[in-house]
């Protein structure tokens, strides 16, 4: 994008849930310094009563962390996503950094681009003013892990800890890995979305049934008693669903279902 529109033109925006991975975390900070990104950071605020829509908080990129907060405070207003009703990606990405952008640039004076690769197709869509990295790039999956390979730094993680841990997007297989390498992830997101504060009436959903086929993230876990980490990841590779198009890539925050 530098090369393109040189720094001056670009500006870079990291949305931040408040549920990356830890090493996500440490990852973006690396990249902003590495690169001299001067990444603006933003947070989703919720404070606007039920109706009003979702603002923005800038950050400092040092506050990024696992901290639930965006998340808890989402949750507090709207209840918990769920499967049949993922508008998290709406509430803490999307709203939020189209106000920012407004705010900032005026309705319609910006472009707004998304590092997809060509070689995911699935995730491109023709909404207008939306453009991707495939549109000037031909790099692919490979090219961009080997690119990677050579760098003084990596982001390291397995691609089932990859975006919200425990997304209920995530295939029962992927959730299962993600609870085996990350336990204590784990509980303190039950703690979260058990939490007294979290909206619970007729009109949201319900811990019990986020995930896949109505069930609870302990319900869903639990079917994997007594399989160890390795064998869910030997299954988790033979399924190919890390492969480039799968879930596994991203949110996605201009065409995700709401």
């Amino acid at each position: 994008m530098i090369e393109k529109f040189g720094s001056e033109n670009v500006d870079f925006v990291f949305m931040d849930t408040g549920f990356e991975h830890p090493d996500t975390y440490d990852f973006v900070k690396k990249v902003n310094a590495y690169f001299d990104l001067n990444l603006v950071c933003l947070r989703g605020d919720f404070s606007a009563p039920l109706g009003g829509g979702v603002g923005f908080k800038i950050v400092d990129i040092n506050e990024c962390k696992q901290d639930l907060v965006p998340f808890s405070e989402m949750m507090e207003k709207y209840g918990v996503p769920y499967i049949g009703g993922m508008f998290c990606t709406d509430r803490m990405k999307l709203q939020p950094f189209k106000k920012y952008c407004d705010d900032k640039y005026g309705r319609g004076n910006y472009e707004t681009w998304l590092g997809i690769r060509v070689d995911e197709p699935k995730r491109l869509s023709n909404k207008q003013g939306i453009k991707y990295l495939a549109d000037i790039s031909d790099f692919d999956k490979q090219d961009i892990l080997d690119y990677w390979k050579e760098m003084p730094f990596d982001l390291g993680i397995e691609e089932w800890l990859g975006n919200c841990v425990f997304c209920p997007k995530k295939s029962s297989l992927k959730l299962a890995a993600a609870q085996r390498d990350e336990p204590e992830i784990y509980l303190k997101w039950l703690e979260s979305i058990h939490d007294d504060t979290v909206r619970v009436d007729n009109k949201t959903g319900h811990w019990s049934q986020m995930y896949r086929g109505k069930q609870s993230l302990e319900s869903l876990i639990a079917t994997f008693d007594g399989a160890t980490g390795k064998e869910i990841k030997a299954r988790l590779r033979g399924t190919k669903s890390t492969d480039a198009g799968s879930c596994s890539e991203s949110c996605e925050v201009f065409s995700c279902g709401i």
